[in-house]
């Protein structure tokens, strides 16, 4: 199995059976869940969360409208 999800300046910092941890060159961090699909792991691209620089806020969007909780 290979699971081709770095692109370049990428570093993995954990891996489970749930989630996929990438550290960005910029250093942000995505956690990408890992879901199965079958016998088969897939990557929840639609669930990934970012972990980035910023005042503590959680920010998401959702039919295009942005959701920020501080």
């Amino acid at each position: 199995m290979r699971i081709e999800i770095l692109k370049k300046g990428d570093s993995v910092l954990n891996v489970t059976a749930e989630f996929i941890a990438i550290r960005h060159r910029n250093g942000e961090v995505d956690i990408v869940p890992i879901t199965m699909s079958g016998n088969c792991p897939r990557v929840d691209t639609d669930h990934i969360t970012t972990i980035g620089y910023g005042d503590n806020v959680v920010r998401t969007t959702v039919d295009g409208v942005d959701i920020v909780k501080f």
